[in-house]
């Protein structure tokens, strides 16, 4: 993999902590339904699900800060999603159902934008047109910086599978700049991940000045003085 693409990519604690989120939220879904009765039109399941993931993909964002994510609400039309950013590599990742049995989702608006700018962050962080781009006619933007070109991934899972994929589609949702199944990405052990210190003020101990003693007192007398 191009080393300009595995830097846009999401980080192993990344994916352990989203990854860990959808599994999470799945679960206490099953939970909830296996308490409901059988209704004749079961249209609240799949909102359920999609709620429930969305709820503790938050959390464990929120819980974690040292990776510098933050989560972000939106809505598209009546449709209220979550966007969790990563606020030092201007990333946005976007956590959606992809439909079943499907290769990719149909072009919308909104996940539109999570693709909009991936061709020109690339090239500007050194890919070449004819490896990126191929035969694909694409009208690329004025360049303005790394900071300005956000990149856009998709965690996609499956309803009723394990299965979850990271990707990131190209700007006209046709096909996936890359797509890999990141089910197993869990991290087992997080003593091996270095967190950032975050102390509160009642954990740091205040270093006070040791007031001198009168002994210690040094007066300095004028040495020319006159009675």
């Amino acid at each position: 993999m191009k080393s300009y693409l595995a830097e846009c990519m999401l980080t192993a604690e990344q994916r352990s902590i989203i990854v860990r989120g959808v599994q999470e939220g799945k679960n206490e879904h099953q939970n909830i339904k296996s308490l409901l009765r059988k209704f004749t039109t079961n249209t609240y399941d799949p909102r359920l699900q999609y709620d429930c993931v969305n709820t503790h993909v938050e959390e464990l964002v929120l819980s974690n800060p040292h990776t510098q994510m933050r989560v972000l609400k939106k809505k598209a039309g009546f449709h209220p999603y979550i966007v969790i950013q990563d606020t030092i590599r201007n990333i946005f990742i976007l956590v959606a159902k992809l439909p079943k049995n499907k290769y990719i989702y149909n072009p919308s608006g909104y996940r539109g934008d999570f693709a909009s700018s991936n061709f020109d962050r690339l090239l500007e962080m050194g890919a070449s047109k004819e490896d990126l781009l191929g035969d694909l006619t694409y009208q690329t933007s004025m360049a303005l910086g790394i900071e300005n070109q956000p990149f856009g991934i998709i965690v996609s899972y499956d309803r009723d599978s394990d299965i979850i994929f990271e990707g990131a589609l190209k700007p006209d949702q046709e096909d996936w700049i890359y797509k890999e199944d990141i089910t197993d990405s869990i991290i087992a052990h997080t003593v091996d991940v270095v967190p950032v210190n975050v102390y509160k003020s009642s954990d740091i101990e205040p270093k006070l000045k040791v007031p001198n003693t009168d002994s210690e007192i040094v007066i300095k007398l004028k040495s020319n003085a006159t009675l």
